[in-house]
């Protein structure tokens, strides 16, 4: 991105405009300044001329923000189950202010004609493990590698695996990331926005205790960098959830039940107690966020459900009752959709990790057994979802947008899997309230009062989704006003930023 500002600062374009234009605006034939024309000869109504009810931010220097407009583009705002048509979207500085179906008059704006092209929002994956983009998984921290090892790591994949393939947020939930979330945050890593869990909370021998079978204390490497907080008592949890939020944290992870990778929780085990449950909510109430816990059974649920948790992940054992107490909370819960793992890749004993053990693998193919059930009545419910990919390490991390189209294989609609990923995930991250770490506009949708995370696509997902596969369809990737990729210019423009992923050289076959 240093460079390409270098070049921009050679067109004698003054200030920090120059800056922000050298970061993401296009050429091919198109200028600042020119009016936008309508593509028909009566305009439709509106969707929504109104400029953002924040204004947006000012850079440095006092000037005003740069407009971008996108034109005649094909939207899909994040929730609707059909695309708006004929769209134009105003982006100034790092906030979408104006998305209307007539057209916007901004005579200062750069214009970009988006026509045949479909606009969504950023993705955001919604259950992320960063720090262990390592090849031994959750085992990584044993004897292996040290916390600068797996931060690097994790450094390379928020950028290669995530952001340049159009994710432009994660919530991640489970794994001390809060240095590289902040580090994010403060515009040092190229990466997408993170919200972060930091350390989980896990009982002893539950599925964040990560040690050996024959510690006598918490020896754990992982443990003592925070990975997991290993707690069995109220107190603990107290204390555990303040030193996270302290640090940095977002909100709480608790483990509330047996995992698949981890070694000495049987999945139908019970983890955190009520009283542990109920101390971890009153915790994220007190600071204005919430809690989320691993669970797959009903007894976990019911129990998280009394306790007021609002974030359920995985689920897949669960019985219809408990899916319809869920339907019955409407957006005051969310269940937390991670298809890939637990259809493809837990769905057959041959094609899970090469990490897990023996019994790891076992517990993989109940859990498979049961996520298309489980799918089919949280949808049936209408249960507030969102999608979260749950897919770390290499041969995972690479493809983790197969979790997308593996919605539309469980039966959801194509839109229903965007909206997972954009429209629902973005309301969740604001049930962080005071810690939210990007707390002025929305996220997940094109809307005025919204970050400008932008993707433009060659085709339409809600046709074909598939196509979000094809790196090659997506032309643009725009997270807070920026252009980190952008196709829709020739190679030889100034402004042509590809994302191809270089190879390592373990990724190198020969």
């Amino acid at each position: 991105m240093r460079r390409g500002r270098t070049r921009m600062t050679r067109m004698r374009t003054a200030g920090w405009t120059a800056l922000i234009l050298g970061a993401l605006l296009f050429s091919c034939g198109q200028t600042t300044g020119e009016s936008q024309e309508s593509g028909s000869a009566a305009p439709a109504e509106a969707v929504s001329a109104q400029p953002a009810p924040a204004p947006p931010s000012t850079p440095r220097g006092g000037q005003a923000p740069a407009q971008i407009l996108f034109t005649n583009a094909r939207v899909f705002d994040g929730f609707g189950p059909d695309l708006i048509e004929g769209a134009n979207v105003l982006v100034e500085g790092n906030v979408i202010t104006q998305v209307s179906t007539a057209p916007i008059d901004a005579p200062g704006a750069f214009v970009v004609d988006a026509s045949g092209k479909t606009m969504t929002p950023g993705l955001i994956d919604m259950h992320s493990h960063i720090v262990f983009m390592t090849p031994e998984g959750t085992n990584s921290y044993q004897d292996e590698w040290d916390g600068p090892g797996g931060g690097a790591m994790a450094a390379q994949a928020v950028r290669d695996d995530y952001l340049m393939k159009g994710v432009t947020t994660i919530r991640d939930i489970a794994g001390n990331s809060r240095g590289i979330a902040r580090a994010s945050q403060r515009g040092l890593l190229i990466s997408p926005r993170i919200y972060t869990a930091g350390a989980v909370l896990s009982h002893t021998g539950g599925h964040g205790d990560w040690g050996d079978r024959n510690d006598l204390e918490v020896s754990d490497y992982g443990a003592q960098i925070q990975h997991s907080m290993i707690v069995d008592s109220r107190q603990d949890v107290i204390e555990a959830s303040r030193r996270n939020y302290r640090n940095g944290a977002h909100f709480t992870k608790i483990m509330a039940g047996g995992g698949v990778a981890s070694r000495f929780d049987p999945l139908d085990i019970l983890g955190a107690t009520r009283e542990e449950m109920e101390a971890a909510v009153e915790i994220a109430t007190d600071y204005g966020t919430y809690v989320a816990i691993h669970a797959y059974h009903d007894k976990s649920y019911q129990r998280a459900l009394d306790a007021g948790v609002r974030s359920f992940e995985h689920g897949f054992l669960v019985s219809e009752d408990i899916v319809k107490r869920m339907a019955a909370k409407g957006e005051q819960v969310a269940w937390s959709f991670q298809c890939y793992m637990s259809i493809n890749s837990f769905g057959d004993y041959d094609s899970m990790p090469d990490f897990f053990t023996h019994e790891q693998k076992l517990k993989g193919v109940a859990v498979g057994k049961g996520a298309r059930k489980a799918a089919e009545m949280m949808r049936r419910h209408a249960v507030f979802t969102v999608g979260g990919s749950d897919m770390f390490g290499p041969g995972l991390q690479e493809i983790l947008k197969q979790d997308i189209t593996c919605n539309v294989k469980a039966g959801y609609t194509p839109a229903e899997a965007l909206k997972h990923w954009t429209g629902n995930a973005g309301k969740v991250l604001k049930w962080s309230g005071p810690l939210d770490p990007y707390p002025t506009y929305a996220l997940g949708r094109i809307s005025p009062d919204s970050y400008a995370d932008i993707l433009l696509w060659d085709g339409n997902p809600l046709e074909d989704i598939d196509l979000i596969l094809d790196e090659d369809k997506l032309l643009l990737i725009m997270k807070d006003g920026i252009a980190y990729k952008n196709t829709l210019v020739e190679a030889d423009s100034i402004m042509y930023r590809p994302a191809k992923r270089p190879l390592t050289r373990s990724q190198i076959p020969y």
